[in-house]
């Protein structure tokens, strides 16, 4: 009975502070769950979309690490340079610090088809990159995949394979 009695002018002041905050609005506010791609009010595809041109936005950029953060941990690259990076580990750094070693490339989106599975999306088509060499700007048509898993609401790639056009 003793203890009781001794807890109760802390427990009264933790009850107090309690109430003080949730009164004040120093409450985190309750997350709204974000809904499926399949329920009615997604808007999915518009995240897709935008995904894609931030994809495009952080390449030109040529910010290695703004472009890492698009790819989902585990996230694989293959295309005509790399047999296949997976991004993690040792290889992750070097991927993108290598791309971001060519200043003057940039890429555009030529042509572009568009599939949803629920929160897995796959984007594939054609688009071509630019580049200075030696005075004269190179391009290169290539044929990309990329497949998107939406994470926390973010869509993330976690596959993309380019290759060169013939």
């Amino acid at each position: 009975m003793q203890v009781m009695v001794r807890l109760r002018a802390p427990l009264a002041v933790v009850a107090a502070l309690v109430a003080m905050a949730l009164s004040s609005g120093c409450t985190t506010p309750p997350q709204t769950p974000v809904p499926h791609c399949e329920q009615p009010g997604s808007d999915c595809v518009g995240a897709l979309l935008e995904a894609l041109e931030e994809w495009k936005s952080a390449y030109n950029s040529r910010d290695p690490r703004r472009l890492q953060q698009l790819y989902s941990p585990g996230a694989l690259i293959t295309d005509d340079e790399y047999s296949a990076v997976p991004l993690s580990g040792a290889a992750l750094p070097e991927f993108f610090d290598q791309m971001a070693q060519r200043p003057t490339a940039r890429m555009r989106w030529i042509i572009g088809n568009l599939q949803l599975f629920g929160d897995t999306a796959v984007r594939s088509g054609e688009y071509e990159f630019s580049e200075e060499v030696d005075g004269q700007t190179r391009e290169r048509p290539a044929r990309y995949s990329f497949a998107y898993q939406r994470i926390g609401g973010r869509w993330l790639i976690v596959l993309q394979h380019s290759t060169l056009r013939p």
